[in-house]
């Protein structure tokens, strides 16, 4: 059995952030952060004479999904103001994901939902939906 890569590590340190120029700025207290999930559309090129009548399909065009995070809520501060702004702007954006290890993952995307949790006894959470718009890029840390 192989032993697992010295570089694994877990999530925390990791920051999700608006990029305006060259300035990164970071939300201040996500507490969870779910990447884009990539996937590909599959094309029917079925015909009347697909071999042994099975279909056929050739790669489509691809989608990067959505980033959603879940972060300590400040009702109209911090966190949840900035989100807000950005839900209001109708704008695609440049965003950010900077893992621990110096690795970052760069999207332009809009907010397309933003929520808000009150549980009487437990912390209160606000969370994002981002749509990304076109091809992340990934750029391994140096």
């Amino acid at each position: 059995m192989a032993a697992t890569v010295a570089a694994t590590d877990i999530g925390f340190a990791t920051t999700f952030g608006k990029v305006v120029g060259n300035a990164y700025t970071p939300l201040a207290e996500v507490t969870e952060l779910s990447p884009p999930e990539l996937s590909r559309d599959s094309v029917d090129f079925t015909h009347f004479g697909s071999p042994d009548r099975h279909r056929e399909f050739k790669p489509g065009l691809s989608d990067a999904g959505e980033v959603a995070l879940t972060y300590n809520l400040v009702p109209g501060l911090a966190d949840d103001a900035v989100i807000a702004t950005h839900v209001a702007t109708n704008a695609v954006e440049q965003w950010r994901v900077l893992f621990p290890n110096g690795a970052k993952l760069d999207f332009n995307g809009f907010a397309t939902r933003h929520g808000r949790a009150t549980p009487m006894d437990d912390k209160m959470t606000g969370s994002a939906t981002f749509k990304v718009s076109g091809k992340p890029v990934l750029t391994p840390a140096a």
